[in-house]
């Protein structure tokens, strides 16, 4: 994202070089004739004041955008406080351990939760946020809230047995995204994107409760397969796409299912909890060092430039003729005044001899 401030410092800049360099050819405008007589500028000498302007324009703002970058604070991400929170709400009840999802059909559905998810927190900047994570069986209940670590997370995904902090029954999904509620209700508005996982398998629906306004993102995946049951407890269980999709519509969020396919970058994209503002960075880095560097060259290298090809052509041939002659004119003078220095240098030595 390009700011303002960077881009009004360099027209300033430019705006400043562009009168000092009006200023400087009004002034040697009297004499060029001195110098040139009837001859046209170069196109060097011409090119030369707006090169200069358009180098220190650009310079200037790659250097400012540098120091907007990496020298300014960033409110509540300097003072170390998350900008963003991620909140995830993941099945844990027995039938996640069926092994019906994935592409092939023969991962399991905790498993294939793990990797869609594990998906998502790759994209997330942690310098700015913090993640949560609430299990839900037959209730639901808070592992751990606001952690920057996504080892943590990641431990929490694959090696906890969660289910069995749970009494034994049907799923309540509902359950978890009240708890999610009632944990992101004190969080500052649109801070917070919800994530649920589940294969759907869960009590009849019932109305969720009113989300926060932290919540900005919703975003609910189902794993398992959605066509073919697998008997678990007796009954035969699937991935209940229609549940998991009007839990999405009561979230106004978004339905994916996730197990055959990771969320697409279409998908991705409209999430602004997941609008990496340190890959924005990065590019805008890389992008003011490149104006840095070019803005440089501009700069420091019309000089050795003019000093080449500022003059015509036909002034600098002159230039040469005149100076052959003036160092021809130059030995002829040295030659003819080494002469008599000699021959006088010859008589006092016989003189002085002589009179010895």
């Amino acid at each position: 994202m390009v700011t303002p401030l960077p881009i009004v410092i360099a027209l300033c800049a430019a705006a400043v070089v562009g009168l000092a360099e009006w200023l400087h050819a009004r002034r040697i405008g009297r004499v060029r004739g001195l110098l040139l007589g009837n001859a046209a500028p170069s196109v060097v000498a011409l090119a030369a004041p707006w090169v200069r302007v358009a180098g220190f324009a650009i310079l200037t703002w790659g250097l400012v955008t540098l120091l907007t970058i990496d020298g300014a604070p960033r409110g509540d991400a300097a003072a170390g406080k998350p900008v963003r929170r991620v909140l995830i709400c993941l099945d844990v009840s027995p039938s996640m351990h069926l092994e019906d999802a994935g592409p092939g059909g023969l991962m399991s559905r905790g498993k294939r939760a793990r990797e869609v998810l594990q998906s998502v927190l790759d994209r997330l900047d942690m310098t700015t946020t913090r993640v949560s994570v609430v299990a839900f069986y037959t209730a639901a209940k808070p592992v751990v809230v606001d952690t920057f670590d996504l080892e943590v997370v990641a431990n929490i995904l694959e090696d906890l047995p969660l289910e069995h902090a749970f009494k034994e029954g049907m799923t309540n999904m509902y359950s978890g995204v009240r708890e999610a509620a009632r944990i992101a209700e004190p969080w500052p508005p649109g801070s917070a994107m919800l994530i649920v996982v589940s294969d759907g398998d869960t009590l009849p629906d019932s109305m969720p409760p009113t989300m926060p306004r932290s919540i900005v993102d919703s975003l609910v995946i189902g794993v398992g397969n959605p066509h073919r049951g697998s008997q678990i407890a007796g009954r035969s269980s699937r991935q209940d796409a229609a549940s998991l999709k009007h839990l999405a519509a009561r979230l106004r969020g978004v339905y994916h299912d996730g197990n055959a396919q990771h969320l697409p970058t279409s998908v991705l994209a409209g999430l602004r909890m997941l609008r990496n503002e340190g890959d924005q960075r990065v590019a805008q880095r890389t992008v003011a060092l490149a104006a840095t560097g070019v803005g440089g060259l501009f700069v420091c290298g019309v000089s050795p430039l003019l000093a080449a090809f500022g003059l015509p052509r036909g002034v600098r041939r002159a230039e040469r003729a005149v100076a052959s002659r003036l160092a021809a004119r130059s030995d002829e003078q040295r030659r003819n005044t080494s002469g008599p220095r000699a021959v006088s240098r010859t008589l006092v030595g016989s003189t002085s001899g002589a009179d010895t």
